[in-house]
């Protein structure tokens, strides 16, 4: 029996008992840690749908409990949990209050509703792509960052899937600022788009090649790309080509 299922087995005797199933959250939490407990998290989706329950976990805000609190994995299980639900029910308040999580000001908050997206483009990315089309031209940094990171997952990406995700990049580029969050959103540019690449490299090198120059500043970010690893090892010819078009400048 693996981690996972070791872990549904212990909370199913549990999940009508809201006291003990939170007692139980928080203290195999792994909080506070470098790592709160994913397969923990990830079990709970596979069981639980008291909906009711999630969202008065989803409310836990970061004033009550930061990111190193065990009770703030409450709030990240909910986020995971959402999007397991989503995928039931299709209930449009749902993915509203993923949206919202998203801007949270807690990074292990930021990564749980990336896995409760990721959870959703699982089960029919074209749901998810709906979805991402509907936040894009009015998403803020933070929103922006949650569309991309939760692309960037290997598992359901195919050629066909990352003309999408390039699709949306290219938004998120012409629309680059350096507001609120940007620094966030960075960081998530800065791995995101070399994920894409590995996945579909005859389109995504042109993708950007065509970036190159425009600014110093996606300049820098297409270098981070490019010296990722899984571009590395297995495109080393493009990837040089593209940084000496970047270093000559």
């Amino acid at each position: 029996m693996g981690k996972r299922e070791e872990l549904v087995s212990r909370l199913k005797p549990i999940i009508s008992d809201t006291v003990r199933l939170e007692n139980f959250i928080v203290e195999h939490s792994n909080l506070p840690g470098p790592r709160g407990n994913l397969e923990l998290a990830f079990a709970l989706a596979e069981v639980y749908s008291n909906v009711n329950v999630l969202l008065k976990w989803a409310d836990i805000s970061e004033d009550q409990a930061d990111v190193n609190d065990p009770k703030s994995f409450l709030a990240f299980c909910a986020a995971v949990c959402l999007g397991k639900i989503y995928t039931k029910t299709k209930d449009p308040s749902l993915t509203k209050i993923l949206k919202r999580l998203a801007n949270d000001g807690r990074w292990r908050m930021r990564e749980a509703v990336a896995f409760g997206f990721q959870i959703i483009g699982e089960h029919d990315f074209n749901e998810l792509r709906t979805i991402f089309s509907e936040w894009i031209d009015e998403a803020n940094n933070l929103e922006k960052r949650a569309i991309l990171v939760s692309l960037a997952h290997p598992p359901f990406l195919n050629e066909g899937r990352t003309k999408f995700c390039f699709e949306i990049t290219d938004v998120i580029l012409m629309q680059i600022d350096n507001g609120e969050y940007f620094d966030v959103l960075k960081k998530g540019l800065e791995f995101t788009i070399s994920v894409f690449v590995a996945v579909n490299p005859t389109l995504g090198f042109p993708f950007m090649r065509k970036w190159i120059g425009k600014c110093k500043l996606i300049d820098k970010i297409l270098e981070k790309n490019l010296k990722k690893n899984r571009l590395v090892k297995r495109e080393p010819e493009a990837v040089k080509r593209l940084l000496a078009e970047i270093h000559h400048l």
